[in-house]
């Protein structure tokens, strides 16, 4: 038995099965329905606010140190391994899928972008205050921060480091598991994207950055570079963003919600309800992701506090829309 042996047994399956179940169970409806929606709710506030949409270039990335080629050879070999197993259907669902996350992600990065544009008032003040009264948690942060630097190489780079492995970790993992349930993870991850963006212009702020420097060098440096894309955007406007937005799509900065700890927390629910080995060797890594947030100074404590309440929401509403599409999984329907 190969790894995608549980795959070909469930496609097997779903051939057995009615049309409409087979449609309902494997078209990403609602993905590809989230994805235009928050499109359609960034095209109106592009329109009302006479806001610039950007698309990314080829630099968009580079402030990180990491290129396009991460993520589109993490998708190259999903689709290299589904085409050799001759799972079309999937491959179909895949490419879909990618195209309602990419659509869901430039959207979510025109908004963050546009935050001080469409809400001026930053927060900033009242969430420092809630840190000084919470100070021994955020010196505790520097102290994890400490203690993974002695300890691993490269430890400046494992914030990101950590959340991408996450990522890829629960993409690979889920997709060679039940399908229903990395269709679940996909959406509960997209939508905290759509419900962060979207929370970005309720309080937002900039970050705990502009009053203490982080422990983290290399997200310090990151840290000026988007900070100094803010402070650009705040003096040139929306002129600013027709010119340079598609330079800075990735670097805008906002603190409130965290969606490192958000996104990092869906993955971990996950993993943990459904590949308890997987939720084990993440425990650690969102342990440090929380800690190292706060640490780096990229976000208040509220900020992660507000960003579980995300993953929260984001988990119940998946639920919710999933639930009626697990009554068509092929293994449940009669043979007809």
């Amino acid at each position: 038995m190969n790894q995608f042996t549980p795959i070909a047994v469930e496609d097997r399956q779903s051939l057995t099965v009615s049309r409409r179940a087979r449609l309902i169970y494997f078209v990403p409806f609602p993905e590809l329905i989230l994805a235009l929606c928050f499109a359609a709710i960034g095209a109106l506030i592009a329109a009302a606010l006479d806001l610039p949409v950007s698309l990314p270039s080829g630099q968009s990335l580079d402030f990180t140190g990491m290129s396009y080629g991460v993520p589109l050879s993490l998708i190259a070999l999903l689709g290299a391994g589904l085409v050799l197993a001759k799972q079309t259907m999937r491959l179909v669902y895949y490419a879909a899928a990618a195209f309602a996350y990419g659509v869901i992600l430039v959207t979510h990065f025109n908004i963050k972008l546009w935050m001080s544009l469409v809400n001026p008032r930053l927060w900033d003040g009242l969430y420092w205050q809630t840190d000084q009264m919470v100070r021994p948690l955020v010196d505790l942060a520097f102290g994890v921060h400490h203690l993974a630097d002695s300890v691993m190489p490269a430890g400046e780079h494992l914030y990101l480091f950590a959340f991408l492995a996450m990522f890829a970790g629960s993409i690979i993992v889920h997709s060679m598991q039940a399908f229903i349930i990395f269709r679940k993870v996909i959406f509960a991850a997209m939508l905290v994207h759509v419900l962060g963006a979207l929370a970005y212009l309720v309080m937002p702020a900039v970050g705990p950055f502009l009053y203490e420097p982080g422990v983290n060098a290399l997200e310090t440096a990151r840290q000026q570079h988007m900070h100094g894309g803010y402070l650009a955007l705040a003096a040139g406007g929306r002129g600013w963003i027709a010119s340079e937005g598609s330079t800075f799509l990735f670097a805008a900065v906002a603190a409130m919600p965290s969606l490192h700890v958000a996104s990092s927390a869906v993955f971990l629910y996950f993993a943990w309800k459904h590949a308890r080995w997987l939720g084990v060797a993440y425990l650690p890594l969102f342990v440090f992701i929380v800690f190292e947030a706060v640490a780096t100074r990229w976000h208040y404590w509220i900020d992660v506090v507000a960003g579980l309440a995300l993953t929260a929401l984001a988990i119940a509403i998946t639920s919710a829309v999933f639930r009626r599409i697990e009554a068509h999984d092929p293994a449940r329907q009669p043979v007809i």
